[in-house]
């Protein structure tokens, strides 16, 4: 059913998480737990991250489909002002990365699938699949979620790129 503006959509998203899928593909592993300030960010937490956004935000409630990813992903991979757990560099908190990397690819492929699917009156319309009304108001309708979470993927990209780059 589509549009050509979802397919445009799809396509941008696809070389988004093709390249945060390639960085993160490169990030040594002795890296992966490296934080710049204890109790920010590393880079398995990005990835993580990053999946859960793209899950919710995209396949859930721009998609309307059903979640992607294991139950308790949102408490372990959302901020902490979205009610997710303090960011520890326990790996024993985390999926491996092998895993985590292979749900984000997997999350990125459906996600891009499900908006090629949207047609023009989808993407004008507001967020479905139980989105909250105060994410409504955050996020606005389909389409800025879209372009929104397609740049919040690029963002982290560059952050836990940068981490792996330090000594």
């Amino acid at each position: 059913m589509g549009s050509a503006k979802a397919d445009i959509y799809a396509t941008i998203f696809e070389d988004t998480t093709k390249a945060t899928a390639n960085a993160a593909a490169k990030v040594p592993a002795e890296k992966r737990f490296k934080v710049i300030q204890e109790g920010k960010a590393h880079p398995l937490w990005l990835v993580g991250h990053l999946a859960n956004t793209n899950n919710l935000l995209i396949h859930m409630w721009c998609c309307n489909g059903e979640s992607l990813l294991p139950k308790g992903y949102g408490k372990i991979f959302a901020p902490d002002f979205a009610g997710g757990a303090p960011i520890t560099s326990d790996a024993a908190t985390y999926p491996a990365w092998d895993e985590l990397l292979e749900q984000y690819k997997t999350v990125a492929a459906k996600c891009a699938e499900a908006i090629r699917g949207l047609d023009d009156a989808s993407l004008a319309g507001e967020l479905r699949g139980g989105a909250p009304d105060q994410m409504k108001q955050i996020f606005g309708n389909t389409e800025k979620t879209l372009r929104a979470i397609t740049l919040h993927d690029a963002y982290h990209r560059g952050q836990f790129a940068l981490i792996a780059a330090l000594k």
